[in-house]
């Protein structure tokens, strides 16, 4: 049986659909000399075209860190090192509903390789928000355009 949360419904669901499940998904927040790397849906992909921060959705058993660690594996051929979750973000959209977990990732590797994706990019704070971003990415985009405009204003 799922657990309670206090004052809501049971943890996994939503509150005011009570049994539409919630999924779990990892989003990787890897920044590099002021950049964040973005990747680009493909064609024949759900949200092709639409740029999102590259992961993806948490299996049974998973932490979010060990989780995200084998989807930029499998998606990019990237090796990194999880780290803190930045934030989450619940987002509906019309098949289901995601909570969407952006983790810090550091990336132990110079290149990736491209599958799901038919593009991925270092994009800069000024360029983050006009792409056309995945709807669930969109908060996160924010935060981490405000993270990335931080540390160049703390820059000598």
């Amino acid at each position: 049986m799922p657990r309670s949360r206090p004052g809501g419904s049971p943890a996994g669901f939503l509150d005011d659909h009570p049994r539409q499940m919630v999924k779990d998904v990892a989003a990787a927040i890897i920044v590099r000399d002021g950049h964040v790397l973005m990747a680009r849906r493909a064609p024949g992909q759900n949200l092709a075209g639409y740029w999102e921060f590259p992961g993806g959705k948490v299996e049974p058993g998973e932490t979010i860190q060990t989780c995200i660690a084998r989807e930029l594996a499998e998606e990019l051929a990237i090796t990194c090192e999880p780290g803190e979750i930045m934030m989450r973000h619940l987002h509906r959209y019309e098949g289901g509903t995601i909570n969407l977990i952006a983790i810090h990732v550091r990336m132990t590797c110079e290149k990736w390789q491209l599958s799901v994706h038919d593009d991925a990019r270092w994009i800069g704070a000024d360029a983050l928000m006009a792409l056309r971003l995945a709807p669930a990415d969109i908060p996160v985009a924010r935060a981490v355009r405000d993270e990335l405009l931080a540390a160049t204003d703390r820059r000598p």
